[in-house]
């Protein structure tokens, strides 16, 4: 019998609910972590590829194919995550002065710490199978004048430590879905897969509401703006007015 952190739907197929006021320990490090890794893997990847311009390259090579080509890759957007991973020192045991000295290995034992005292913590301590609670909010449409309408998220909960999640629909708001989300401790994947499937089976929300497409983005989006490319950075000569060439703009 499943001890779940939910109401409603889980007394009517035999789960225990233990409605709790968690305070779970973010994984202030995942940014970090993520950053470092997602440069490695990236030229790891390149490796393996041939034939393509970032062939055997690094990240560096997909930033500057990017700046090459900036009017057909990077119409609306600049690559802000690119260059933050490529501007990080290169060891694990290197402070990175853009996250306040912070290095790579402690990042991870910042995250490991999360995981220990935050979901398994509220595991043992209520006696609980796994974790559920809504995934966000309901899904939004992205456009390119307010960017994505996030009001709050829980995966972030699981994702520092690595712990194993799974998100399934629960309900729709106004013809967005809302998803559910089951997480609990390292290797508990048969547990959530077991609580995830029954909520499924039970509900029928994936069966009564089956996808659409909706329009493309930004077309219906945007109508009655003027999408203007994003301002590149300069490489203003070294000058004694350098310093005033740059303004913040209210």
């Amino acid at each position: 019998m499943a001890e779940l952190v939910m109401t409603g739907v889980t007394k009517r197929f035999g789960a225990t609910v233990a409605v709790a006021d968690l305070t779970l320990t973010v994984g202030d490090g995942e940014f970090l972590v993520l950053l470092f890794d997602f440069r490695n893997d990236v030229k790891s990847y390149f490796a393996t590829r041939v034939g393509v311009p970032v062939a055997g390259g690094t990240l560096q090579t997909a930033i500057d194919f990017n700046n090459a080509h900036a009017a057909d890759e990077m119409p609306f957007f600049n690559q802000d995550i690119f260059d933050l991973a490529m501007a990080l020192a290169p060891g694990p045991n290197d402070p990175q002065p853009i996250f306040g000295g912070l290095t790579y290995n402690q990042a991870l034992a910042i995250d490991h710490d999360a995981g220990v005292n935050g979901i398994d913590k509220a595991i043992h301590d209520f006696q609980l199978d796994a974790v559920v609670t809504a995934t966000d909010n309901p899904a939004w449409s992205t456009d390119l004048i307010y960017g994505d309408h996030f009001l709050f998220g829980t995966s972030g909960l699981a994702a520092g430590p690595g712990y194993p999640i799974v998100q399934v629909p629960a309900g729709i708001v106004f013809g967005a879905p809302l998803g559910i989300s089951f997480f609990g401790t390292a290797f508990s994947e048969p547990t959530l897969i077991k609580l995830a499937s029954g909520f499924e089976a039970q509900t029928q929300v994936r069966a009564h509401n089956q996808p659409t497409f909706a329009a493309t983005v930004p077309f219906n989006n945007i109508q009655g703006t003027t999408p203007r490319a994003p301002r590149r950075h300069r490489n203003y000569p070294n000058s004694p007015d350098k310093k005033k060439m740059f303004h913040h703009h209210m």
